[in-house]
């Protein structure tokens, strides 16, 4: 019984999957496709072509405003006069602080200096111009560098003097 229903309805359901009759007859009462067979266009790739980029494009480096390398130059002697005196009483008095900046990221120096002769504010707004100049500078004029992240060092008093410890680092990044 169960293979006679299945041969029975075996032949309806084939008979739903072909395609209809009139479907056929539609596409063959249907007009020709007709094909442009025009010539295929030339180009010209010899001529000049002129481009107007600073019309298209706005490149975003001279919008940088340029930082004198006189006006660094300046700023690092006055950074420098500023922390010369590194007198000391205790290391308490000893820091150190991050200047410049290179091309590559980072601070490009470490300057050490004592609070006894030092304004710490100063000295720290000084070397934020300092950093910022020389950003710009890196910027505008597409510097390159050492790609080579400067530690932190330590600072201390020895003999009454603020010294760099080299090789100990206060912070790793």
């Amino acid at each position: 019984m169960h293979q006679l229903f299945i041969s029975a309805l075996l032949p309806i359901m084939i008979a739903g999957c072909a395609p209809s009759a009139s479907l056929s007859t539609q596409d063959a009462t249907q007009a020709p496709v007709k094909v442009d067979t025009q010539a295929p266009v030339k180009v010209d790739t010899q001529a000049p072509v002129k481009v107007d980029i600073q019309a298209k494009y706005h490149n975003p480096v001279d919008v940088i405003p340029q930082a004198p390398k006189n006006t660094l130059s300046a700023a690092r002697n006055k950074l420098k006069d500023m922390t010369k005196d590194k007198g000391c009483d205790t290391s308490m008095q000893c820091q150190v602080i991050a200047v410049g900046s290179r091309a590559c990221g980072g601070p490009s120096s470490y300057v050490t200096f004592s609070t006894r002769s030092a304004d710490v504010q100063t000295v720290k707004k000084l070397a934020d111009s300092i950093t910022v100049l020389e950003s710009q500078y890196n910027a505008k004029n597409r510097m390159v560098s050492i790609c080579q992240h400067l530690t932190q060092p330590s600072t201390q008093c020895v003999e009454n003097k603020c010294v760099k410890i080299q090789g100990n680092a206060q912070a790793t990044y």
